[in-house]
């Protein structure tokens, strides 16, 4: 009875580990997946901490095995990592994450079939390096937004291409083109692309995107709009906490106190 206890205990032991760290040269597909739903988690429970960590384990799953469709990960979780250190003002974070990104970036400009995806990530990175430097924006400004049209071109399909195009007008001072009125309408057409065809590792994009465009709505005056699409937030991702506990409550506010003008 002991030994086979013991043999039992090995048993198991050898299976949680296999089922843990995977056999050697088993496929990716399903620790990519779990990493999009780490990343996932970790956005709409606010713990960028999650975040952190899956990215450091896409890093060293492409160093071990790379293919585009894991580079395309790695540079997507960068992003929007870099996107939230730069939020709150941790520019030495942000710069950091932004020169490990850039060399990622190198490699997909080189990837078949990804020109599209390479040419909006580097349009992302050229508005986080105005945020660092904005007198960049001279050059990089304009750069990107052909960059963005170009990918439009390409792929215009392809949802990314529609919320840049968004960030783009948004955040762009009006004197150089900007405007949250048409920010809205390519906000809303990323949202429908990917409503259409939701892939894994954009759903928090998605979410994302519908937080863009309740501010685009916000900023154009049209407060029951903005609260009506952080409810459909909410409705698909009842935990998405930032927007439960922050966004709505700040917007609903907003609207009360502007009723009167």
């Amino acid at each position: 009875m002991e030994r086979s206890h013991i043999k039992y205990l090995i048993i198991t032991t050898v299976l949680m580990l296999v089922l843990w760290i995977g056999l050697p040269g088993m496929p990716l597909a399903s620790q990519q997946t779990h990493l999009q739903n780490m990343i996932y988690k970790a956005y709409v429970g606010s713990d960028m901490s999650i975040w952190e960590k899956a990215l450091v384990d896409l890093e060293q799953a492409y160093e071990k095995s790379p293919s585009d469709d894991l580079l395309y990960d790695v540079l997507l979780a960068q992003y929007g990592l870099i996107g939230y250190y730069l939020a709150i003002d941790d520019n030495r974070r942000g710069r950091a994450k932004l020169d490990e990104a850039r060399e990622y970036l190198e490699i997909l400009h080189q990837a078949k079939n990804y020109e599209a995806e390479a040419m909006l990530f580097q349009a992302a990175f050229n508005a986080f390096r105005i945020s660092l430097r904005p007198w960049l924006g001279v050059n990089l400004g304009p750069q990107s937004e052909r960059l963005i049209n170009d990918a439009i071109g390409m792929k215009t399909s392809y949802p990314r291409a529609w919320v840049e195009k968004g960030n783009l007008l948004y955040f762009a001072p009006a004197i150089f083109g900007g405007s949250k009125t048409k920010a809205i309408d390519h906000y809303s057409e990323a949202i429908r692309l990917m409503e259409a065809n939701m892939q894994n590792n954009h759903r928090w994009l998605y979410l994302s995107t519908l937080v863009g465009l309740a501010r685009a709505y916000e900023n154009t005056g049209d407060y029951d709009m903005a609260i009506a699409t952080l409810e459909q937030s909410l409705n698909f991702e009842p935990n998405f906490l930032w927007v439960k506990d922050e966004v709505l409550p700040e917007i609903q506010s907003n609207k009360i106190s502007n009723s009167g003008k």
